[in-house]
């Protein structure tokens, strides 16, 4: 049975704590937050200790692996005193605020034998293990295109939130949304080795970050993948569409306010007429935080990686980097030129 400190009482730290211990192999035996209103409640609930220092519930003996549910500025710290200490970690995305904050984290991991994983629970969602089964058996024959809409419309003083501080979240809709859809794209397709973007801010009086961010990629088998995330998309979205020879996929919702999830699979006909289309519906609850947790557990006990694994999330990172990168020189940028990422400027 393991031992788990989860760090950060938020939403996510809570949907975290629930999954664990609704687990046969763990339980959670301490919650961190600085705001000792969130620990206690979240703590009393999961029936475990609680304390307002996180380096303290690290340190415990009781702990063997650590969740971060922090914000974004918070996360490589923390991930490196966790790991510094032998215990491997579950950060919530991005792994860091850019992929050179990451290194050293990611290294530290590997140096000691311990597995590092990143919160990319869309992997797990039942309409992408669907569509990846059917790109894998071919269904679809070479792949030409990706497309996504992703957004929302953000909320009452959504400018008062930590994720539209450029210092505590890195970056604005393209680092916290964004970088799910480019995971996608990396799981889904090939490796981008192109990156041509544009955020704006369009709507919010956030003080730096974007609040829209169109991107195109190029991977290495000349795939394009063209996504646009938004916090101005007043009626939440989340579409998918994958184009290949034989056929497409078009994958829609999330659960929640997005919609269920729900796959159509097109077959492309050989006289051109309407493609035949097959629909895949995923009834909730959304079992993603279950399934890598589940996977998070499973390398830990076998020492594989993960999915989103330190690997994926470097790279995710870098592309994040060449995104802005992009948006301020207003060009293509190759993936490996994006080594410093300076911020999301506007």
């Amino acid at each position: 049975m393991f031992g788990v400190a989860i760090i950060g009482a938020g939403n996510i730290g809570r949907i975290r704590a629930r999954v664990i211990q609704n687990s046969a192999e763990s339980r959670v035996r301490l919650v961190a937050d600085v705001d000792p209103a969130h620990a206690y409640t979240l703590a009393a609930s999961m029936q475990c200790d609680a304390a307002t220092d996180w380096r303290q519930a690290i340190r415990s003996s009781e702990v063997n692996l650590v969740v971060v549910c922090t914000p974004t500025k918070f996360h490589a710290s923390a991930a490196l005193v966790a790991l510094r200490a032998g215990k491997s970690v579950l950060c919530e995305k991005p792994l860091a605020r850019s992929s050179m904050e990451a290194e050293e984290v990611v290294e530290a991991a590997e140096t000691r034998g311990l597995i590092l994983k990143t919160g990319f629970n869309y992997r797990y969602m039942g309409h992408v293990r669907k569509a990846k089964e059917l790109i894998a058996q071919g269904a679809l024959g070479p792949l030409y295109c990706l497309r996504c809409r992703y957004g929302h419309g953000g909320r009452p003083e959504y400018e008062k939130h930590w994720c539209t501080d450029r210092d505590l979240s890195g970056g604005g809709v393209l680092l916290e949304q964004g970088i799910h859809v480019i995971d996608l794209v990396r799981y889904l397709l090939d490796e981008p080795t192109q990156v041509l973007a544009e955020t704006s801010r369009w709507f919010w009086d956030f003080p730096e970050v974007e609040d829209n961010c169109f991107l195109l990629l190029k991977t290495q088998q000349s795939q394009t993948a063209q996504i646009h995330v938004s916090w101005t998309q007043w009626l939440n979205i989340f579409s998918l569409e994958i184009v290949g020879k034989d056929g497409y996929l078009h994958l829609s919702g999330r659960d929640g306010h997005y919609g269920p999830q729900r796959l159509v699979w097109g077959k492309r006909q050989l006289d051109h007429s309407r493609p035949k289309e097959e629909v895949f519906e995923f009834l909730s609850p959304d079992d993603s935080w279950t399934r890598e947790w589940d996977d998070f557990i499973d390398a830990v006990q076998t020492g594989r990686e993960p999915m989103g694994g330190g690997t994926d999330s470097m790279q995710a990172l870098r592309l994040i980097d060449a995104a802005y990168d992009s948006s301020r020189g207003q060009r293509w940028v190759e993936v490996a030129q994006s080594a410093v990422h300076a911020g999301a400027q506007i």
